[in-house]
């Protein structure tokens, strides 16, 4: 018996070349997919860095919604701050030839610092954002290794100040201040440790000079009296707000970009304003403006270091109290008598009052300093730093360290100091170290990890992508070398048309 298979075998080739269209379309998309991956690819590998600036920058967007303002306006938590002061051992032997004066450091008696900008004024027509400083301390007798009841000796400040500020006087002044000075104060006194910070303790001579109208003068002294909860004397401030190559950076400085406190271009107001710092920082300095030391500070790149698994780039300020010993372009600094390098003159910006800055313990400066009295011993602990994560800018760790000395020098005509020897008294020193939280570390850690996850990202992609291109290539070449052959054939007792493909 003999069967047709006509009608069977248009019915295979019929769904032959449905299955060869399916097969095409499924090879198309598969194309398209390939070069859709390895597209994105390669446009990630291209504008990565630009796409990552893109996000940092808008992270950093300074408006008064934003998380930046927020922590900007006020520090939460507040800021450690430990003060420690210096004992001054002998006072009893400064006109003894040959004896130098001798300290001890006590401390560190642990402060918490709030602050906080008031007088917040934003000037859209320039991108800047004006405002001043107000400070509060708050003693933290919990966590102070000592208590503000020590009894501490250290140098009148008073008398050595008038003093100063009278040492060009003529004869007949000088003498008027010197039988004042001999008659109401001594070279030093012995006060708490509480008085001589915060409380202040009373002066004779201030006294009387409080009684005068319009002098201004308070009727205590203590270093800190009467700027706890107060809006500082630290001027008026004018930031940049857009985040670009100058965020950050102070524009003006009491409504002008240069001071009068020194020469030429040491006068400059340029730098951060210390919280924040232009995007994609380089391995070589940064400037920051100071208002303690009335001039803007350079500090210069050190090394890469780690903080709780975020690199940064840690600069540290070994010249910035150098005025032209190390670095000629620092002479503008002298304020006319230069100094060995290591202790800077800011009396001209602290009201003509002998107060010169320093690392603690006299660290990083001359020996003329350690040299001439007893009981300092610098070290690396008391240097001066600070760590920014390159890409953000973000300060993740700050050794702000800073001792405050009085200078101490023979005045003609004034008897209480016509004899004493030049030295530079040291006072008190701050520390303050602020490391990034875990939440804020935790953040750059990620944020840091984005090169890495791009180029994970990207491999992943044009991996998929030549994949995509291989399977069409195997499968091409596979259907291109297939032969479909149907027999019809009558299987014996069986009216079933067996179908029989042959693969490749």
């Amino acid at each position: 018996m003999t069967f047709d298979c006509t009608d069977n075998n248009a019915v295979i080739h019929k769904n032959e070349k449905m299955k060869r269209r399916c097969r095409s379309c499924c090879n198309v998309c598969l194309l398209l997919l390939g070069i859709a991956l390895i597209s994105l690819g390669l446009t990630i590998f291209v504008y990565f860095e630009a796409l990552y600036d893109y996000v940092i920058s808008s992270a950093m967007t300074f408006t008064p919604k934003t998380e930046p303002f927020r922590v900007w306006r006020v520090n939460d938590p507040p800021l450690v701050m430990d003060i420690y002061l210096f004992n001054w051992t002998n006072p009893q032997d400064l006109l003894v030839k040959g004896v130098k004066p001798r300290f001890e450091e006590i401390g560190p008696y642990k402060f918490k610092e709030v602050k906080e900008k008031v007088n917040i004024t934003w000037h859209d027509n320039n991108h800047t954002i004006s405002y001043r400083h107000k400070k509060s301390y708050y003693f933290d007798a919990e966590n102070s290794v000592r208590n503000l009841s020590d009894v501490i000796t250290t140098i009148n400040v008073v008398p050595l100040t008038i003093a100063y500020k009278a040492r060009h006087f003529g004869y007949i002044s000088k003498r008027t201040i010197s039988y004042s000075l001999s008659t109401l104060s001594s070279l030093y006194v012995t006060k708490t440790a509480g008085q001589i910070l915060f409380d202040g303790y009373e002066e004779s001579i201030l006294s009387i000079l409080s009684s005068v109208p319009l002098t201004g003068v308070t009727d205590k002294f203590g270093l800190f009296y009467g700027k706890n909860g107060s809006v500082g004397t630290d001027g008026t401030f004018s930031m940049w707000t857009l985040v670009d190559d100058k965020f950050g950076k102070i524009i003006t400085w009491n409504y002008k970009n240069e001071s009068s406190y020194y020469e030429g271009e040491c006068n400059a107001v340029r730098g951060s304003a210390g919280e924040f710092y232009p995007i994609n920082r380089k391995r070589d300095h940064i400037e920051f403006f100071s208002s303690e030391l009335c001039k803007f500070a350079k500090l210069e790149y050190e090394k890469d270091v780690e903080i709780k698994g975020v690199l940064g780039y840690k600069y540290t300020g070994k010249n910035i109290f150098d005025n032209g010993t190390l670095r000629p372009e620092n002479k503008c600094y002298c304020v006319g008598e230069c100094h060995p390098s290591g202790v800077f003159n800011v009396s001209s910006c602290r009201l003509d009052s002998p107060t010169f800055l320093s690392m603690p313990h006299f660290y990083n400066a001359d020996p003329y300093y350690i040299d001439a009295i007893e009981g300092v011993s610098p070290q690396d602990k008391h240097e001066f730093y600070i760590t920014l994560e390159p890409k953000s800018g973000i300060v993740i760790d700050i050794g702000a360290k800073m001792q405050v000395n009085v200078l101490l020098q023979p005045i003609e005509y004034i008897t209480m100091y016509e004899d004493v020897p030049k030295i530079f008294f040291p006072l008190f020193y701050f520390d303050q170290n602020l490391p990034a939280t875990d939440e804020l570390a935790s953040l750059l850690v990620r944020i840091q990890s984005l090169p890495e996850v791009s180029n994970i990202a990207v491999l992943i992609l044009v991996t998929l992508g030549l994949a995509s291109f291989v399977w069409i290539f195997v499968n091409m070449y596979c259907w291109s070398r297939r032969g479909i052959q149907t027999e019809c054939k009558i299987p014996q007792n069986s009216n079933i048309v067996e179908e029989i493909p042959l693969h490749c």
